[in-house]
C-alpha cells in the first residue's frame, strides 16, 4: 500500500472516531437537558423519597416538635417601673374560665424576675409587618439595652394591670398573675385576662378578628412565617368523614405558597352569604394592578359592585354569571381606552386586563376567597348590557365581570396537567 492511501484510511479513520465522539457527545448533552426539564418540572412538588412510603415515620429524640408555636412579644416592668418586652414561643391559652394564659420563661431572662415582682404582664401579637420588632425583642436582653427605645416602638401603661403593652401591635391581652409554677428549666406563669383591645382596622363588623387582615405570625424551625389561609369552617368538614382509611396525597405538597396558590384557585360559582370587606376587596385590587402590562399604560380600571339590585342585574343579563344572585361583591376589570392610546387598536389592553383579572383570582384563593372569570368582551351584547347597568362612559370598555364571596366548598379545583400539550425544543 503506498503511503498516500494509508495516509487518507488514517485521516478516514479519524474522521469516524471524531463523529463518534460528537454524536455521544450529543446524545449526553440531549440526555441531560431531559434531566434537567424533568427536574425543573418536579420541583414543583416536594415529593422527597422519605415521603414515598406512607406513614413511614422516623425516631429523632425529644424535640419540642408542635409546630407551628405562637410568636408573641410579653410586656412588663421592672421595680423601678422600666418597661420592658420579650418575645416567647412557650405561650398559649390554658383555661376558659377565668379564661387565662400561661407563659413560661427562663429564670436568665429580665422578664422573668419583671413579671414575679409586678404579678402582671401583657401578651401583644403582632402582624407580619412587625417580624423585625418580634425578631430584636427575642434576640436582646433587657439588661443590656431599652429595647422601646432602640426599637422606636411606643410603651402604653395599661390602666388595668402593672404592665405596659406596646402600642403599634394590633392586639393586647392584658394579664393579672394568678400564680406560677416551676417546672424544671421553665417557670410557667398563669395570668387571668382582665381585657383585650385590638385595632378596629383588623375588625369584623361583629367585632371578631380577621385573621386574613392581622397576618399573624409564627414561630417553627428556628425561622418565622405569616399565617392567614383559610382552610374550612369550624364543623363543615365533619360530612367529609367517611371511616374510610385515609391516604396522603403528596401530590399536593407543593414546593412554597405561590405554587399551592395556583393549583388550587378553581372557579367558584357557589357563595355563602357572609359579607365581603372592603380591606379585601382592596387587597385584590392591589393584586390586580401588580399584574404586567405593556409600555407601563396600566391600561386598566376597576368597578366595584356590592349594590344587590345591580348584582342581580348583572346576573340577569349575563348567561354565564348566574352566581351574581349568591355573591356578595363583583368586580368588573375594564379596559380604560384613553390610557391604551395608540396600544389599544393592537389588543394590548386585552392582554394587560386578563393578567389583572388572574392576579384577583389567584389573590381571592390565597385569602380564603372565591371567585369566577365571566366574560363580557368581546361579546358585543354582553358589553353593552354591563356597559348600561353600570352607566360606563364610552372608553371604558368592561372585558369581565368577576363575583367574588366565601366559597361553600361545592367547587373544587382541576387537575389540568396534561405532557402531552408540551413540546420540547
Amino acid at each position: 500500500m503506498d503511503k498516500s492511501k494509508f495516509l487518507n484510511i488514517i485521516l478516514a479513520i479519524a474522521v469516524l472516531v471524531l463523529v463518534i465522539q460528537l454524536m455521544q457527545k450529543e446524545d449526553e448533552s440531549l440526555k441531560q437537558n431531559k434531566s434537567n426539564a424533568s427536574i425543573m418540572v418536579d420541583s414543583l412538588t416536594r415529593t422527597p423519597d422519605s415521603l414515598v412510603v406512607p406513614f413511614k415515620k422516623k425516631s429523632i429524640g425529644v424535640r419540642s416538635a408542635i409546630y407551628p408555636k405562637p410568636a408573641m412579644v410579653i410586656g412588663s416592668y421592672n421595680e423601678a417601673g422600666k418597661p420592658n418586652i420579650m418575645t416567647a414561643a412557650w405561650i398559649g391559652v390554658c383555661n376558659s374560665d377565668p379564661l387565662s394564659i400561661a407563659v413560661s420563661m427562663r429564670p436568665a431572662t429580665y422578664s422573668y424576675g419583671n413579671v414575679t415582682h409586678s404579678k402582671a404582664f401583657t401578651v401583644n401579637i403582632p402582624s407580619s409587618e412587625l417580624i423585625k420588632y418580634v425578631d430584636y425583642a427575642g434576640r436582646l436582653s433587657g439588661k443590656d439595652v431599652n429595647k422601646f427605645k432602640e426599637t422606636g416602638l411606643t410603651p402604653i401603661k395599661s390602666n388595668l394591670v402593672n404592665a405596659p403593652y406596646i402600642k403599634e401591635f394590633p392586639i393586647v391581652i392584658e394579664c393579672e398573675l394568678t400564680e406560677y409554677y416551676d417546672l424544671g428549666s421553665h417557670r410557667q406563669f398563669i395570668g387571668k385576662v382582665i381585657d383585650v383591645k385590638v385595632d378596629e382596622a383588623i375588625l369584623k363588623p361583629d367585632d371578631r378578628i380577621d385573621v386574613n387582615l392581622l397576618k399573624p405570625v409564627v414561630y417553627g424551625g428556628g425561622n418565622y412565617y405569616e399565617t392567614g389561609r383559610f382552610l374550612a369552617k369550624v364543623g363543615e368538614s365533619i360530612d367529609e368523614i367517611d371511616g374510610q382509611p385515609f391516604v396522603p396525597d403528596y401530590s399536593k405538597i407543593y414546593a412554597n405558597d405561590a405554587l399551592r396558590v395556583i393549583h388550587n384557585r378553581k372557579s367558584v360559582r357557589h357563595f355563602t352569604e357572609q359579607l365581603v370587606s372592603k380591606e379585601q376587596i382592596e387587597t385584590l385590587l392591589k393584586a390586580g394592578m401588580a399584574a404586567p402590562t405593556a409600555a407601563n399604560r396600566q391600561p386598566w380600571v376597576f368597578y366595584v359592585v356590592t349594590q344587590r339590585t345591580v348584582l342581580d342585574s348583572l346576573g340577569e343579563q349575563l348567561p354565564y354569571a348566574k352566581m351574581l344572585f349568591q355573591a356578595q361583591t363583583a368586580i368588573v376589570v375594564c379596559g380604560d381606552m384613553d390610557k391604551a392610546g395608540n396600544l389599544a387598536d393592537k389588543g394590548y389592553w386585552v392582554q394587560d386586563c386578563a393578567a389583572a383579572s388572574e392576579n384577583i383570582l389567584l389573590a381571592a384563593e390565597s385569602m380564603g376567597l372565591g371567585a369566577v372569570w365571566t366574560a363580557s368582551y368581546p361579546y358585543d351584547d354582553r358589553t353593552k348590557a354591563v356597559t348600561q347597568i353600570l352607566n360606563l362612559p364610552k372608553n371604558h370598555v368592561p372585558l369581565n365581570v368577576i363575583p367574588v364571596g366565601y366559597p361553600t366548598g361545592e367547587d373544587l379545583p382541576k387537575n389540568k396537567w396534561k405532557p402531552e400539550n408540551i413540546f420540547w425544543r
